[in-house]
C-alpha cells in the first residue's frame, strides 16, 4: 500500500475515533452529571462540539484547505474554518455557544443558560453529522 493510501485509512480511523469519542463524551458526561445542567454534562457537550469539528475535517477533504494551519485543538479557529468551508451558516454561533458554556462552567448559572447551550450545541452537532436528524434532541 502507498503512503498515500496508508495516510487516508489512518485518517478515516481517526475520523471514526473522534466520533465515538464525542458520543461517548456527551452520552456520559449527560447520565454522569445527571443531565445537561451539571458541569460535567455541559462540558460533555463542548467536548462533543470540539470532536465532533475534528471528526468532520478528517472525514471531508474538501475542508482541509481551510484547516491547513489551524491548530486542531482550537476549538474557535477550527468553527471558523468550517464557516469559510460552508458547513456552519452563523459565523457567531460558536462565541455564543463558548460564552454560555464558560459563563455556566464559571459562575453555575446552569439554570438560566441550559437551554440556549442546547440549542447552540444541538445545532452545531446535527450540522456535523454527530447527531443524526432521525434522532431525538439532547434531553432538557
Amino acid at each position: 500500500m502507498s503512503s498515500h493510501g496508508s495516510t487516508k485509512v489512518d485518517q478515516a480511523l481517526e475520523a471514526n475515533a473522534a466520533l465515538r469519542r464525542a458520543h461517548v463524551h456527551l452520552r456520559g458526561g449527560i447520565q454522569a452529571g445527571q443531565g445537561p445542567a451539571s458541569a460535567a454534562g455541559i462540558t460533555a457537550l463542548y467536548d462533543a462540539v470540539l470532536l465532533g469539528m475534528r471528526q468532520y475535517i478528517a472525514r471531508h477533504e474538501e475542508c482541509a484547505s481551510f484547516v491547513e494551519n489551524t491548530d486542531p485543538w482550537d476549538a474557535a479557529a477550527l468553527y471558523h474554518a468550517l464557516v469559510r468551508a460552508g458547513v456552519f451558516d452563523d459565523p457567531l454561533r460558536f462565541n455564543r455557544f463558548s460564552l454560555i458554556v464558560e459563563r455556566m462552567l464559571w459562575q453555575e448559572s446552569f439554570a438560566f443558560d441550559i437551554d440556549s447551550a442546547l440549542a447552540e450545541g444541538e445545532t452545531m452537532l446535527l450540522n456535523l453529522g454527530v447527531i443524526p436528524l432521525h434522532e431525538s434532541p439532547l434531553p432538557g
